[in-house]
C-alpha cells in the first residue's frame, strides 16, 4: 500500500478515492473519521492510499488530474443527471446520487 493523497477536506479524499476507483486502482481512504477526534484542534488529514505501489506513478497522474479539474472547473454550471434528475458540480463525471456517468451510461459496480 501506498499514499497518494492526503486532505483535511474528507469531501477532497472522497472525490479522489473515487476518481481512482473509476480509473482501475484499488484504493481506500485511512483517517475517514479523523474530525471526530476527542483532542481539540487536532485533526489529522484523511489519506488516500492505493492498494498496489507500483502504480503509484499513474495514481498520482489521475490525482493531479483530478485535483486540475475541480481547480478548472470550479466556475462551470453544473449538470444534471438524466437518471435521477440531481444536480452535479461540473467536475463530476459520476453522479453523486445515483453513480450514473454524466454522459447518461450507469456506472459500473466494483
Amino acid at each position: 500500500m501506498r499514499k497518494v493523497f492526503s486532505s483535511i477536506e474528507l469531501s477532497e479524499t472522497v472525490l479522489v478515492r473515487d476518481a481512482l476507483q473509476h480509473a482501475g486502482f484499488e484504493a481506500t481512504i485511512q483517517n475517514r473519521y479523523s474530525g471526530r477526534s476527542a483532542i481539540p484542534g487536532f485533526r489529522p488529514p484523511a489519506e488516500v492510499w492505493i492498494a498496489h505501489g507500483q502504480d503509484y506513478a499513474s495514481a498520482r497522474k489521475v490525482v493531479v488530474d483530478t485535483l486540475a479539474t475541480l481547480a478548472h472547473e470550479s466556475g462551470a454550471k453544473p449538470w444534471e443527471c438524466s437518471s435521477c434528475r440531481e444536480q452535479n458540480p461540473a467536475s463530476f463525471e459520476l453522479c453523486w446520487n445515483c453513480g450514473r456517468a454524466r454522459n447518461g451510461t450507469p456506472e459500473a459496480s466494483t
